[in-house]
């Protein structure tokens, strides 16, 4: 009697366990993942400095394939303009098994990540990231979207909430090819 006993309550704090851990999974999702830049920097020294250093070319091209990993290929990262107004553009390339309906959140979680790293730099002015590629698995030149943030905006952005749902009211300019979105207007 004993057994069946226990073995009933052990069941029932298993469903209670995995409940748990899926409603903390989903709470997660929900908030955002959050995005703290000093997470992206693989060497010690920058992250324990205060202010980073200037943003350089080379260090820009490291930075945005280190914080892309293997997952996101950079098709080009360019640094233009003078003194304390740097223009950084990153253009990525579409992964091939990104879905249509992927490509907002890809794009999101690849912009929220870079941006908050570049705006550490008080250089920056503006950050643009653009995803090519309108059809999946095809090479092309087309964007299949594009966001911009200027320091203005990012200097209140809480890059906690920035994800696929939000991404399009807390840019400057967002574009997203039609038919990609997973999350249409109507």
């Amino acid at each position: 009697m004993h057994g069946e006993k226990n073995r009933r309550n052990f069941g029932g704090a298993t469903v209670l366990f995995f409940g748990a851990l899926a409603t903390v999974i989903l709470c997660t999702l929900i908030a955002g993942c959050g995005y703290n830049a000093g997470t992206f920097r693989n060497d010690s020294t920058l992250r324990n400095a205060p202010e980073p250093a200037l943003l350089t070319q080379d260090h820009l091209m490291e930075a945005v394939t280190g914080a892309f990993g293997k997952t996101i290929q950079v098709r080009q990262a360019t640094l233009s303009g003078d003194g304390m107004d740097k223009i950084v553009e990153v253009g990525i390339k579409r992964p091939a098994n990104s879905e249509d309906g992927s490509v907002e959140g890809i794009m999101a979680s690849s912009s929220g990540k870079i941006m908050a790293y570049l705006f550490e730099y008080p250089e920056v002015a503006r950050v643009t990231v653009i995803m090519y590629g309108v059809d999946q698995g095809i090479k092309t030149d087309e964007v299949a979207a594009r966001v911009v943030v200027s320091r203005t905006t990012a200097k209140d952005m809480d890059w906690s909430m920035f994800g696929p749902m939000t991404m399009s009211s807390m840019v400057d300019e967002y574009y997203i090819y039609p038919g990609l979105s997973a999350f249409p207007t109507t």
